[in-house]
């Protein structure tokens, strides 16, 4: 499904992709339609006609500007997380922010790691594997250049529906290109006075796959804040900074300065990654107190 304004393209149950007409009360009630959703539709005089939203298995949420609940897609099996070793370098803090909207949000994800080419001594790849040891995170390295994973990916991508997010500029359309040629998708160079990716999708596209699988594309973003996470439900997104919160002296720590707080010790003693305490602790000043 694809929406714009105030109508959506359907995709039904022939195979057959009609635009359609939202009726007004989607406007007035809960989320809408967004990509992903499954809709009850009707057919009068030539018009397509979407008349409800079905009950989502899930959905994937971020922030907007005025901090806005926005809904990028729905009813997934998996969110494949994109992000590049070099050119740019994605920061490990966009990786934990995607990893917590998709626990959020009870999504299982899948890290995909490209332009492996251009990590030649596997710094970089180590460094990641590194720190996301053992957060239970299945993590494929690729390179669209050498066709390295790239056809383990597409045995991944061949059931379900899974949603492709990351950064501006981590190769998500060129990935989507050497699975599908035929898709054509549009790809950007990165920019050579930022280092940084440009847009190169607009809006978030279901695209139809093999085995009646499908893929919903989505547009690279600069940066990323999750929804609905609270000062208290946080620490339960970041799983290694739980385990040992539930030895805290205090029911209610934060995890900053107490007194005989586990959290810190593990982290002084390296058992806690430095840059996921950082990632915990930029949130935990970010989001909002749960009344």
């Amino acid at each position: 499904m694809m929406i714009a304004k105030r109508s959506c393209r359907l995709l039904l149950p022939s195979g057959e992709q009609v635009e359609a007409v939202l009726r007004g009360k989607l406007f007035e009630e809960g989320d809408g339609v967004n990509v992903g959703d499954w809709v009850e539709a009707s057919l009068n005089q030539n018009q397509w006609t979407t008349d409800s939203v079905l009950p989502r298995a899930n959905a994937f949420l971020r922030q907007g500007l005025r901090k806005e609940k926005q809904v990028m897609f729905v009813n997934v099996d998996r969110v494949v997380i994109v992000a590049s070793l070099a050119q740019p370098k994605t920061k490990t803090a966009s990786i934990d922010r995607f990893l917590v909207a998709a626990m959020f949000g009870s999504i299982p994800p899948l890290l995909i790691l490209t332009k492996t080419d251009l990590d030649s001594e596997n710094e970089r790849l180590n460094e990641i594997l590194s720190l996301c040891e053992g957060l239970s995170l299945k993590i494929l390295p690729v390179s669209n250049f050498s066709g390295e994973g790239v056809e383990e990916l597409r045995e991944v991508l061949s059931t379900g529906v899974s949603a492709i997010i990351g950064n501006s500029g981590v190769g998500k359309s060129s990935l989507l290109n050497s699975l599908m040629p035929e898709l054509e998708l549009r790809v950007r160079e990165v920019s050579a006075w930022s280092g940084k990716g440009t847009h190169t999708t607009t809006a978030a596209l279901y695209i139809p796959l093999f085995n009646h699988a499908a893929v919903i594309d989505t547009p690279g973003m600069k940066s990323f804040v999750p929804y609905g996470i609270t000062k208290q439900n946080l620490i339960s997104l970041f799983p290694e900074i739980a385990e040992f919160a539930a030895d805290c002296r205090f029911r209610n720590c934060r995890h900053i300065a107490e007194p005989d707080c586990a959290v810190l010790d593990a982290l002084d003693e390296g058992k806690i990654a430095q840059s996921r305490f950082k990632s915990y602790r930029r949130l935990l000043d970010e989001v909002e107190e749960e009344y």
